[in-house]
């Protein structure tokens, strides 16, 4: 199966979504798939291989990279819908077997596509934004839309409830590389200098105000006893500066993808911010995808009871869950998760067996699967056609001349 899978970016960054995309290419590579990545290149951006982009998100498979020179990357709509004007011109594109992205602005340009594509989605669009409903029920019922790919069930009721037929949607949640090694408590605090003894709860992603990093802090002045340690500053911002008015909260800058296994195993208790804003406010953090690594950690997880996570989570069984938006809450369930140490392993253990079904690669076979069946089934419909229903469909079909 050839793949043309397209980014916004000209340059590797730090974004979850970039790390999520590669990861994903990489596992699908590691299957078989021919995977090419497009990338838009403009003046001054550099020269990428596939070696480089598996380097800088530690990732490993066969995959090919191409970049095109362009003055569209970027994230802003009328970059990306000009971007993919010129990725569907592409000879590339058109001699492969499906296009595949996580581009937002497939759902209104994927009918224009000169081959079948499919797109991979993480936020509920339709229902942060009612006025593209139709649009995207028109584009998944699109003959060459083979579907749409969500990251959470939570997500996916978004896109049943704008049209979207349920043969046309495949939840497939992210997932985690199993690290080269495992460190035990100890050794990976001896490597990081974090101190042997004090309980450290720990948080691992991007250090910013749309994450719910104040209830975390707030958590913070409830114990201070216990080390907090945050994992991926970019900077000086909001949330560091108050950090550093606090002794028991140390911030630490973003850690590479190969190293973040060892602040993970140094934690007793890993944390998701018990907040609703990331999910209900600022709407850009669906089912994180730190989770997926937090349980390979095998550490107990303290989190918010929230609709996105409550697929993967039970409280007392894969982690301990609080109400959201209350620091003595979440502070009485880090009380208990330090105190029980039965509890703590108990959980530790079923984060652990869950996560042994949530890999990238579980995931690409799951993904591949359903295209490859997408595929033939989009096949078997073209052969039931007479020869002038086929000719129909095929100009009805056929993009415009504005869409190459």
């Amino acid at each position: 199966m050839r793949i043309v899978y397209p980014m916004l970016w000209a340059r590797p960054g730090r974004k979850a979504c970039q790390a999520q995309s590669l990861a994903t290419v990489a596992a699908l590579a590691r299957r078989g798939c021919e995977v090419t990545v497009m990338l838009p290149q403009g003046a001054g951006d550099p020269e990428l291989t596939a070696a480089d982009l598996c380097a800088w998100f530690a990732v490993s498979g066969e995959f090919r990279v191409l970049q095109r020179p362009s003055r569209w990357a970027g994230e802003r709509l009328h970059r990306t819908l000009l971007w993919l004007r010129q990725v569907f011109a592409d000879p590339a594109t058109r001699d492969a077997d499906l296009l595949y992205s996580r581009i937002p602005a497939m759902l209104a340009m994927g009918g224009l596509a000169p081959l079948p594509f499919a797109t991979d989605h993480y936020r509920p669009w339709p229902d942060e934004l009612p006025a593209i409903r139709p649009l995207v029920g028109r584009t998944a019922r699109d003959r060459d839309c083979l579907g749409l790919i969500l990251h959470s069930r939570y997500a996916a009721e978004a896109y049943r409830r704008a049209g979207v037929p349920g043969d046309r949607m495949l939840v497939a949640h992210n997932g985690f590389d199993p690290p080269a090694e495992r460190l035990d408590k100890a050794t990976a605090r001896a490597q990081l200098g974090l101190p042997p003894d004090r309980p450290i709860a720990l948080y691992a992603g991007r250090v910013n105000a749309a994450k719910g990093l104040d209830v975390l802090l707030a958590l913070a002045d409830r114990r201070p006893e216990v080390l907090f340690v945050l994992v991926g500053s970019e900077g000086q911002g909001t949330i560091e500066a108050a950090a550093g008015q606090r002794s028991n909260v140390r911030i630490e800058p973003w850690a590479e993808p190969a190293a973040l296994p060892a602040w993970l195993y140094a934690a007793d208790v890993l944390v998701i911010p018990p907040s609703r804003a990331p999910l209900e406010r600022f709407r850009n953090c669906v089912l994180p995808i730190k989770l997926f690594a937090y349980l390979a950690a095998g550490r107990p997880i303290l989190a918010p009871e929230a609709p996105d996570t409550a697929e993967l989570l039970r409280h007392g069984e894969s982690a301990w869950l609080v109400a959201p938006d209350r620091p003595d809450a979440a502070a009485e369930g880090l009380d208990r998760l330090l105190g029980d140490p039965a509890l703590a392993a108990r959980l530790s253990a079923e984060a652990l067996r869950l996560a042994e079904g949530l890999t990238w690669d579980r995931r690409a076979e799951t993904i591949a699967g359903f295209l490859q069946a997408r595929l033939a089934q989009r096949s078997l419909s073209a052969s039931t056609l007479t020869p002038i229903d086929a000719a129909i469909a095929g100009a009805a079909q056929a993009p415009s001349a504005e869409g190459t």
